[in-house]
């Protein structure tokens, strides 16, 4: 009798252990994925800042921010962008949304909106 109710206990934490484990990860996962999109965001926001200032401003006093410009601004945002990503957010991309330049370019091109309002 003694086995049968060790084995069931046995079981039982077995079980709840499982689950908690699991629940666990899914808390570490969720709290790295906010970690990096956070990250991510910072990086974009700051690029644009950066590139309005020292480059696209300048042009726009000038009246010399023409299409060539904009491609040329979102180049620079880009680089910016790259570089100051960790490599765990480059991954984050690439793992999440495939072609990190592409998602980066449609983030930079969305936060030059954002900032224009």
């Amino acid at each position: 009798m003694n086995e049968l109710i060790g084995g069931i206990f046995l079981l039982a934490v077995t079980a709840v252990g499982g689950f908690a484990a699991g629940a666990l990860r899914q808390v570490a996962n969720a709290y790295t994925e906010n970690r990096l999109l956070s990250e991510i965001a910072d990086a974009v926001a700051d690029a644009v800042a950066c590139i309005s200032q020292t480059y696209a401003d300048e042009l726009k006093e000038l009246g010399r921010f023409d299409e060539a410009a904009q491609k040329i601004a979102v180049t620079k945002a880009l680089a910016a962008c790259m570089a100051s990503l960790s490599e765990s957010a480059k991954d984050f991309i690439t793992d999440n949304y495939g072609d990190i330049a592409a998602y980066l370019t449609q983030r930079i091109e969305a936060q030059v909106r954002l900032q224009k309002l």
